[in-house]
């Protein structure tokens, strides 16, 4: 096949390569009526084109399925002309042939020579991607990794965290366990060890555990941390290093199982919502602890205490609440554990069926609202001096609704009222009780009142409204609004703005014609000494 490629290379029979050409050069340039109608002279522009060029060439001619007539231009444009090429497009080509699976171990030895001098310039995502390409086409040019070692430790005192951890990982995974370079990573480790997350920290000892570069006092240093880390760091970001841990090249067991134990301690401290509150996405954790059987009964009881608090917020993407399938899911696990009939799971299925989901408007009292410096209208009220009558028996049901709707069975008021004696139109408690309250005003209108009947016109939710929200109040002074909106630019003065002055009559002297004169404009400023 090499054969056959370099034989249509110098035979410069470009008529087999001619459609491929332009559809790689149509990608290039966007114009893919001209460059098709060009034909066979497209090849005759790869000569002439610049670095930027014959890297969006490379690149499109990868995609495409460019064929080896393009490549073999590209190669020759690349090699004549490696010292003029930057050193981004010089990567970015060599990863463009190794993705075609394009073999020229010339063109990768001749751009190797071109980079030994631009080494100064690399960053370490460039260092590590030459490695990767190199590695991939079993080429080792001598000069040019003398130099990217000389970069790599030129750069590891100004690199994060995430790069000492890919750069020693690239270099367990290509086998080039220099020692010069390993021991300076590992002493840019030991300063900047208070920065390691813990699937860092992983990797890092996973791959100084591959090369057999972690000495026993390395590794106390590193379990020291790791134990601090695992120690201090939110349950949320333990659980995202428990699923970034099977995504590793280089691990190390240890840690993982440490933050595993940490995890599963904590879940079983949960009590309250509270508690759940600091997961992103609680069933997530549900599901991961689900998939590795180790859901156990205090998180299932701490997630009923959540979703009984979530099904009370409004139905609004700022706010976290539990979806239908969601909580069929934790009746599922909680039936399995026989606690199906928890309060705090019970009431938060029923709220969310009687609610429609949070879709459907509460049925709670509506309170009047009241903002200082509004304008009332004060009028006589209607039914003053008419004796109301008595509710009778809705006044049983009405105390015990006012009772379920107290706050939903996280901490339950008492099961039944204290025992009442009703004598002539008063009542009188049982002895031993607490004393009474009184007999409290209803908070929304007569249930002997219909709608039409009721005089109370004012009646306004106290769940919010998705955002953003706009109060109306039209009672309200407009010069007390506080969501006035913005007046055009020439109605607010200020420094931006210019004075808008009366222009002057022409004259000799100074001020001249257009100069702005008279009582309200520059006549005073202007005025003679």
């Amino acid at each position: 096949r090499r054969q056959g490629v370099a034989l249509m290379a110098r035979s410069g029979d470009a008529a087999l390569g001619q459609p491929n050409v332009a559809a790689a050069l149509a990608h290039m340039t966007g114009h893919s009526a001209v460059v098709r109608a060009a034909g066979t002279g497209d090849l005759a522009r790869i000569p002439h084109m610049k670095s930027g060029e014959v890297r969006k060439l490379a690149e499109a001619a990868a995609s495409e399925g460019a064929d080896a007539a393009v490549w073999a231009a590209i190669a020759e444009r690349c090699t004549v002309f490696a010292e003029r090429l930057h050193y981004w497009d010089v990567v970015l080509i060599l990863q463009a042939f190794t993705a075609a699976g394009v073999e020229n171990r010339p063109l990768f030895v001749r751009l190797g020579e071109a980079l030994s001098s631009k080494t100064s310039k690399l960053a370490p995502k460039h260092a590590l991607d030459l490695l990767a390409v190199y590695e991939a086409n079993a080429l080792r040019p001598r000069s040019l990794y003398v130099e990217l070692f000389h970069t790599i430790i030129r750069l590891s005192r100004s690199m994060y965290a995430e790069e000492l951890s890919l750069t020693l990982q690239a270099l367990a995974r290509y086998g080039l366990g220099n020692p010069t370079v390993v021991s300076q990573l590992v002493r840019t480790v030991q300063q900047q060890l208070k920065d390691f997350r813990l699937r860092y920290l992983c990797s890092v000892t996973g791959a100084l555990g591959a090369m057999q570069a972690c000495p026993a006092a390395l590794l106390a240093e590193l379990d020291g941390h790791a134990r601090l880390e695992v120690a201090t760091v939110p349950a949320q970001e333990l659980l995202e290093n428990l699923q970034a841990f099977p995504l590793l090249e280089f691990s190390w067991a240890p840690y993982e199982v440490l933050c595993l134990e940490e995890l599963l301690q904590r879940t079983r401290a949960f009590e309250t919502w509270e508690d759940i509150e600091q997961m992103a996405d609680p069933f997530e954790t549900l599901r991961f602890l689900q998939a590795r059987n180790l859901l156990h009964v205090e998180f299932l009881q701490a997630l009923c205490q959540w979703c009984l608090q979530g099904v009370h917020k409004p139905n609004v993407r700022s706010e976290r609440r539990p979806t239908a399938r969601q909580l069929t899911t934790l009746y599922d696990h909680c039936l399995e554990r026989g606690m199906e009939q928890t309060d705090a799971l019970q009431d938060a299925l029923n709220y969310y069926v009687e609610s429609g989901g949070g879709i459907w408007q509460s049925a709670m009292p509506k309170p009047l609202k009241f903002r200082k410096r509004r304008r009332y209208i004060r009028s006589d009220d209607p039914w003053d001096g008419v004796e109301l009558p008595d509710l009778g028996p809705i006044a049983p049901q009405l105390a015990q609704q006012s009772r379920q709707d107290d706050l939903l069975g996280l901490f339950a008021a008492p099961s039944s009222p204290p025992p009442m004696v009703v004598a002539d139109d008063a009542v009188v408690e049982a002895k031993g009780s607490a004393p009474t309250l009184g007999r409290k005003k209803l908070s929304a209108r007569s249930p002997l009142l219909s709608l039409e009947e009721s005089t109370v016109r004012c009646w306004i939710t106290s769940r919010k409204s998705p955002r953003p929200r706009h109060r109306r109040d039209p009672g309200l002074k407009k010069m007390l609004r506080t969501d006035m909106p913005r007046g055009p630019l020439w109605y607010h003065g200020g420094w931006e703005t210019r004075p808008k002055y009366q222009q002057g009559q022409a004259t000799s002297k100074y001020p001249w014609a257009g100069v702005p004169t008279g009582n309200n404009g520059n006549k005073r400023v202007l005025r003679r000494s």
